[in-house]
Parts: structure tokens; sequence; C-alpha cells
């Protein structure tokens, strides 16, 4: 059987011998419909406010919250809506500041922002780069409720109006994407972000993909509330990553409104547990790097069996990425690094990442296709190189009979066991 998986831009071309069983998992197709439509819709019907052009009124510091670079946000498509919004208002272009949420994500660019926006959309305005670690950029407002410092970026408390688009997908941790998320970690101080994805909350057994309800979600929630006006542009998009589906609105209620039709498309019933996952990052963007690709090989761990393998794709366009991530990797085998983590007082960067794909190498082995340059990053991560499909079909001992899951949109799955 030929398959083809996404691979940065492009697709993976691979074969499945025919004397195994093979189940492919897709996520249920959209209704077509034009993008700019859609996003037009979702301004003129708010959940839970006024329109954007009526809440912006009197408004004279307006900060447009935007993601980084790894979550393809079509901004392209989106900012000419918001800024005629903001216009019909009364607010200028050049009084609104355009603040991009990398959380601890390094290295955004103004190239990487004229590639998603255009240099013409970008012009009047102040462009800034959120940088956990620049204390000139923070306010501290206190502590959450669990303890947590709460440091957040000083544009976006003190503006009287935030307008935030994001995309929302399954997470990893913190369920999904987008929302508060955007706030926390996206425009939080370094140890407010690491003290909320400390070991504690991503050991919980509600932070896995799908769940809205978890630890690290409900601390974004409240860091939200700490904030003034927000207004929410939520956007879907398939595996093209065009919009299929976009709403707008108060925070939560968008937000939530907009995971549950994530859902309804997104979630699978497997109904019997596979020998071997073949999953990717979904492609580009979010398969730049070896860290983010963490993602796609967590997304069939609540349905492996002890005997499961996994079998990553991913191109990791930009390498490894986040030195703090392969040093941790690198301090000892996969059972001590996860060890260490849990037993540590002070969270480090990167050790979600980490301790989430430490846990499921204590139970699976993971085979990763991607580039030969990467070969000794990848062992160095205590995974299994590869450089095609089939060679990892061979090493991973894939046997007759078995059963053989293809997840070729990775992260976008939310895949639940039926037994």
């Amino acid at each position: 059987m030929d398959v083809s998986m996404p691979y940065g831009r492009s697709v993976l071309a691979g074969r499945i011998p025919e004397n195994v069983l093979v189940k492919s998992v897709n996520s249920k197709k959209w209704r077509a419909l034009p993008e700019r439509s859609l996003v037009k819709a979702a301004l003129e019907r708010p959940i839970g406010i006024q329109k954007l052009r009526h809440a912006a009124r009197h408004s004279r510091r307006v900060v447009i919250v935007t993601p980084d670079r790894t979550r393809g946000a079509p901004s392209r498509i989106t900012f000419p809506f918001i800024l005629k919004e903001l216009q019909a208002a009364g607010v200028d272009k050049k009084s609104v500041k355009l603040l991009v949420a990398t959380g601890l994500h390094k290295g955004e660019t103004s190239i990487d922002l004229k590639e998603r926006f255009g240099a013409e959309l970008l012009e009047d305005m102040e462009v800034v780069i959120h940088d956990s670690d620049d204390q000139q950029q923070l306010t501290t407002l206190g502590r959450l409720r669990s303890g947590t410092p709460l440091t957040l970026n000083r544009d976006v408390v003190q503006s009287d109006l935030i307008v935030m688009e994001s995309p929302v997908e399954p997470h990893f941790f913190a369920g999904f994407t987008g929302g508060p998320k955007l706030i926390l970690p996206g425009l939080a101080g370094t140890e407010t972000i690491l003290r909320n994805h400390g070991w504690r909350n991503i050991d919980d057994p509600r932070a896995h993909y799908g769940v809205i309800d978890n630890p690290v979600r409900a601390e974004a929630n409240e860091a939200s509330r700490h904030l003034k006006r927000i207004f929410s542009l939520n956007l879907v998009l398939n595996n093209r990553k065009r919009i299929v589906y976009a709403n707008s609105g108060e925070i939560m209620a968008s937000f939530t409104s907009a995971a549950e039709q994530v859902t309804r498309h997104s979630q699978v019933q497997i109904a019997e547990r596979p020998d071997i996952v073949i999953t990717t990052n979904g492609g580009y963007p979010l398969d730049r790097n070896l860290y983010q690709c963490i993602k796609g090989i967590a997304v069939p761990e609540e349905i492996m069996h002890g005997r499961s393998r996994i079998i990553m794709v991913g191109e990791c366009k930009d390498g490894t990425a986040h030195s703090g991530f392969m040093e941790l990797l690198r301090s000892g085998t996969a059972s001590e690094v996860y060890d260490r983590i849990r037993t540590s007082d002070t969270p480090a960067c990167d050790q979600w990442q980490v301790q989430i794909l430490c846990r499921i190498l204590g139970q699976n082995h993971v085979w990763f296709v991607t580039r030969k340059v990467l070969k000794s990053e990848v062992e160095s991560a205590h995974l299994h190189y590869a450089p095609t499909i089939e060679e990892a079909l061979a090493a991973a001992k894939l046997l007759q009979g078995e059963r053989v899951l293809l997840v070729p949109e990775g992260p976008a799955m939310i895949l639940r066991a039926a037994t």
C-alpha cells in the first residue's frame, strides 16, 4: 500500500506491506466556504460581546495579539478585516500596536512577519515581538491562585482594547491552542511560564489533547481575567492551512465554541489499539523543528498498548531548535531524565516537552523519519532514526497481520481508545 504523509511544504511517500491491516484516520470534512466570507461573518456576529467596531470606540491604545510563526495563522486574510473594523471605530492604524505572542519560542524575525502578513499590512504600525526574558517588556500583576507569579507583557496590560487572532486546534497538554493560551504562555514572563508548565500540571491526567478542563489552561483563563477588554477572533484551519471555521467575541465563550467545533470534526474513537502508528506534525509550519515534533509523537499516546511502536515523520527544516530541550535530553537516559524532572523543585526551560517525550519512551519505542543530516540529533534525543518510512517499518519489525494506524494530520487529531 502506498502512502503519502505531510512533510514540510510537501509530502513524504512510502510503502506499507500488503500483509498487514492498515487504517487511516482523518478529521471530518468541513463545508467548503470562502475564507474571507467566514472571517467577515464571524466579525459580524460576535459571541457574548458587541461588534469590534463598537468595542473599539474611544480606545486610544489598541493591541492586536497574534501567535508566532509555528501556528500558521493566516494573517494576510484576517488582518485587513480587523483593521477595517478598527478604522470604522475611528482608530487610526498608527495608534495600533501588533504584539507577537511567542511565549518561550525565540527567533521570530521581521522576515517571518513579512511572510505571514505582507510588508504593506505592517506599514505605519509598531510591531513588538514578545520576549519573556526582557524585564522592560513585563509588568507583575501579583499571583495566581496556584501561587504562580503572574507577569505579563506591559503593552497588553496597559492597552484599552486587546484584539486576539489565533487558530484553535488540539494541543498535547493544554487541550487546545488559542483563547487564553495566547496570553499565558504567549505573553507571559519566563518564570510564569515555567511554573505554569511545571511537572505537576503536565503530569495531570487531564493535560492531554482535546481536554479543556485542565490545570494548564485553568491558569491561562485566570491570567486573562487580569486584563481589560479582550475581543477574540478564533480560526480553525484544515490540513491545507485554509480557514474552514471562524468565530469571534468574548474570549472564553468564543474559544469554547470553537474548541467544541474542533472536537466534533477531529475526535476519533479507535476500536482496536494499533501495533504501529505512523504520525506527523501536519507538515509546515509545525514540523519546522524537532522540538515541535514531540506534539506529533504524543498524538497516539492514549491509544497505544505496551508493544506499540510510533513512527514520526517530520522535515525539521530548522533542525532541533531549543538548545535547552536537547541539553536536557542528553543529560541521561530517558528514564533518568524523567525522574530528574519529577523530583526537581526548580522547573527548567523546555522540560515539559522532554517530560512528555520521556514518558512516552518509557512505554513505547519511537522511530523518527527526517533528513539524514539530523541523524545524530535524533539519536541523542533517545529516538531511533530512519531515512524512510519503509526503513522505519523494517527497523520496528512490522509483523504479518499487525495493525498499522496512519495519522496524516498528526496534532490536528484527537484520538480516544474505545476500549
